[in-house]
């Protein structure tokens, strides 16, 4: 079952070790309950969120691709994802830090739905609030060049710039090509 629901049940596929490996690696060692929060998604269902909600310019495949004027700029900043992603381990969780704060008081508001986790046009995953608190270090570990995290319910958004810096916003508008 999809839980991104309106893209149907094909939108997803299971989490592998060898493609998605950050999820998988004993130095973030997520438990069994939180991968079932986790859905990667297929290319298709990738290109088509990305077209909704992000970009349906064609040169606009990448978050630093997008153009100077787009439409999602940060209205708050966020803490340095950078230093607390180095000092993630046993004695330090990715849940206890600014870093997951942040990101559970920014996307609280719509519940359990999900927030989508945009490396580019290609590259995406599906997670609750709950395991992108969880497992952020995770996804920056996949892709730390400008992904974007976008919750389709609220419109809410979060970069995560490259040199460390989160950055979030609220998507007042549609999509534009």
């Amino acid at each position: 079952m999809s839980i991104v629901g309106d893209l149907g049940d094909d939108a997803g596929r299971p989490l592998q070790p060898d493609r998605d490996w950050a999820f998988f690696d004993a130095d973030f060692s997520v438990p069994p309950q939180m991968l079932a929060q986790i859905q990667a998604l297929t290319p298709r269902a990738t290109a088509l969120l990305w077209t909704r909600h992000v970009s349906a310019h064609p040169a606009e495949t990448h978050p630093m691709q997008l153009r100077e004027e787009h439409r999602l700029q940060p209205t708050i900043a966020g803490p340095e994802w950078l230093a607390e992603f180095d000092a993630v381990s046993g004695e330090h969780p990715a849940q206890a830090g600014c870093v997951a704060a942040f990101l559970a008081a920014h996307f609280q508001a719509a519940g359990a739905a999900p927030v989508l986790f945009m490396a580019s046009r290609e590259l995406a995953y599906a997670l609750t609030p709950a395991a992108l608190v969880a497992c952020w270090p995770c996804l920056l570990a996949l892709s730390d060049e400008g992904p974007l995290l976008y919750q389709p319910a609220t419109g809410k958004f979060v970069w995560c710039r490259p040199h460390g810096a989160l950055a979030g916003g609220e998507d007042g508008q549609e999509s534009a090509p």
